[in-house]
């Protein structure tokens, strides 16, 4: 059997072809912390705030969730789901996507991780803040947006952005459903070749996951200085 040499021109040739595939992925992993932050914050105030049973039921279930891997949890949303709907409550999801679960999936890891995030990140705030503020007359939605918002999602960052890297990476198990995105066309594409350059295939695939992910800590480094300029610019004011 004759090996072949490693080839940097396929590596070329292919990535088009990838990269054609990259809006699902794309798709998945905004949706996904989208829905999976918007579902933590909740749950974070339900933490907060909820009555003793509401915070011991979601306690277990976070520890539940986040103690599954990514690729269990999205077999139990996908083949889980639907027969728990139709046997309890005769309701049919056959006319939800592939998509539909996957994001469902990721977006209910993403909740547990965050959910823990974002209450870590209210506990720590100075509550004296929040007592002068309430002391002003401000209320609720004033306290959350010129307080708490800031000054947790300023402390947050860093976390959010290792939980964001993460939730990318896991975005790469959506092919095991036959899911069009980067990795399924690269699998794709070796079955057509006989797997002949599955090196060079695989090493495509892996430096677009690497230049999504470096545009996504980009991304976060500059909400972190923009958020941290406004933080400085309160304190200056203050003193």
């Amino acid at each position: 059997m004759v090996k072949e040499q490693f080839d940097l021109g396929f590596i070329l040739e292919i990535f088009p072809k990838l990269l054609r595939a990259f809006p699902a992925t794309l798709e998945m992993a905004l949706l996904s912390a989208l829905f999976g932050w918007l579902f933590g914050l909740l749950i974070a105030f339900g933490r907060v705030n909820g009555p003793k049973l509401f915070r011991g039921v979601i306690r277990v279930v976070t520890v539940v969730l986040r103690g599954v891997p990514e690729i269990v949890l999205l077999y139990l949303v996908y083949f889980g789901l639907p027969k728990l709907m139709e046997d309890l409550f005769g309701v049919s999801l056959r006319s939800w996507s592939k998509m539909t679960f996957i994001v469902l999936a990721l977006a209910l890891r993403v909740a547990m991780t965050s959910s823990e995030m974002f209450r870590s990140a209210y506990n720590s705030m100075d509550k004296g803040q929040l007592e002068a503020a309430h002391a002003l007359g401000m209320t609720r939605w004033q306290r959350f947006r010129r307080i708490i918002f800031p000054q947790s999602a300023f402390v947050i960052l860093p976390n959010l952005t290792s939980a964001s890297l993460s939730l990318i990476q896991a975005t790469s198990f959506a092919y095991t459903l036959s899911v069009l995105d980067v990795m399924y066309r690269a699998r794709t594409i070796n079955a057509n070749i006989q797997s002949t350059r599955s090196l060079e295939s695989y090493i495509a695939v892996a430096v677009i996951y690497w230049a999504f992910s470096f545009v996504v800590i980009r991304l976060f480094k500059l909400l972190e200085r923009r958020l941290g300029h406004g933080m400085r610019t309160v304190a200056s004011a203050g003193d």
